[in-house]
């Protein structure tokens, strides 16, 4: 297909993977709000809720780099497709369920479809787009990951009292469903290869520039889902707010995302701020930002400081994901995969950890020390970014290419 005939469609393109974003990303927190009542009907510690989203990031992170490569090879789309009904299944099934283990296995199941489904849809952007729309087309995107792992923080508290949650779980899954339909017979769709592109392993594995943008994608997107796991419970038990309260609240270090993601996308985009200097200065935001949350002991002052920590984690998103593409055009599915590999891992760990140094302490300023310090981290990493340089291609590569 012609760049011309994709073009055409970009922003019937964007509506569908923005809401593709939506959809996949609630499974990241459906279960944090919950918390505190899994504990009670499963008699399970904070330590073991924690777990909870270690095992979905733990499948969805080990699928970034096989899921770019389909994405690659067989076209956004489809890839897509097969993962929203693994989504769908894996929390209907959830649904049915009444045991931790068996709910820890079903989010493993679900991480594979999260997993393939997050880096199809940052696949799928620059099919569609190109040039500085690039950078504000996978600004919303982003926006709409945050968007729907937030609103389900805010959600899921009021949803609770009517449906139980049992009958969250069926919400969910319900709502994949559906769109599943919508997203395989209206989507746009991808273009797939009959021979799969020759994976240049050099140009990904011995690039720094990956590497620093690994870093980078764990000291944002790595800390504030794990931030957003904890922050109702934090609200609860620090700052003595109701649970529907605390959903209110709390959910704003995510949802802010949808206004900050496109935004960190515009400024590239107009070239306010060079890549490097956005994700350094955003870093050391987030850094301040979780130890203004743990010392928080008012709800004004956590408020004020869920704001800012959830404006300062949505800017990077798109400069990370687009360097990766520049560092490595040939196949920019599996570079996008492997950055945001980092970033999983970063939501696989720390949640259970963070649990239990609350377990241990019975504050939640170690917790959101730690995060400020994986933030800070990934700051100083971002220092020795550089101008990505060409990647040496060979033919097979450069048709690869051209096809995009």
């Amino acid at each position: 297909m012609d760049m011309e005939v994709f073009w055409a469609q970009r922003w019937k393109a964007l509506g569908f993977v923005t809401a593709l974003g939506f959809v996949f990303s609630a499974n990241y927190t459906n279960h944090g709000p919950l918390v505190p009542t899994l504990i009670k009907e499963l008699s399970i510690t904070l330590a073991l809720a924690g777990a909870l989203t270690t095992a979905i990031f733990l499948t969805h992170g080990a699928l970034q780099i096989p899921g770019g490569a389909l994405a690659d090879k067989f076209g956004a789309k489809r890839v897509a497709l097969w993962s929203l009904i693994i989504i769908t299944v894996g929390n209907c099934l959830i649904g049915l369920s009444d045991s931790y283990y068996q709910i820890v296995v079903l989010k493993f199941i679900i991480g594979i479809g999260t997993g393939s489904a997050f880096i199809a849809g940052a696949r799928y952007v620059p099919t569609f787009f190109a040039g500085k729309e690039i950078q504000r087309a996978q600004g919303f995107y982003g926006g709409s990951i945050l968007l729907g792992s937030g609103f389900v923080i805010y959600g899921v508290p009021q949803l609770l009292a009517a449906v139980g949650w049992h009958g969250v779980f069926f919400v969910t899954g319900g709502m994949a469903g559906v769109f599943t339909v919508l997203w395989h017979f209206f989507a746009p769709d991808t273009p797939s290869h009959t021979t799969s592109p020759r994976i240049n392993w050099t140009n990904v594995f011995a690039n720094p520039n990956i590497w620093l943008l690994s870093w980078a994608q764990l000291g944002s997107f790595g800390v504030i889902i794990a931030a957003g796991v904890w922050v109702n419970t934090l609200l609860i038990k620090s700052i003595h707010l109701d649970p529907k309260t605390a959903g209110m609240v709390g959910s704003a270090v995510l949802l802010l995302g949808i206004i900050s993601r496109p935004l960190g996308g515009f400024i590239l985009g107009h070239k306010i701020l060079s890549t490097k200097s956005l994700l350094v200065s955003a870093s050391a935001g987030l850094t301040l930002g979780f130890a203004w949350i743990g010392l928080s002991t008012t709800m004004g002052m956590a408020t004020l400081a869920i704001i800012f920590t959830g404006i300062m984690a949505g800017l990077p998103f798109a400069g990370i994901f687009n360097s990766a593409r520049d560092n490595c055009p040939a196949t920019p599915g599996v570079a996008m995969g492997f950055v945001n590999t980092w970033g999983a891992a970063g939501v696989m760990i720390l949640p259970p950890v963070i649990g239990r140094l609350v377990d241990i302490t019975g504050t939640f300023v170690s917790g959101f020390y730690l995060l400020a310090a994986v933030a800070l981290a990934g700051g100083l990493c971002c220092l020795a970014l550089k101008p990505p340089k060409a990647a040496v291609l060979t033919g097979q590569d450069l048709a690869a290419v051209k096809q995009r």
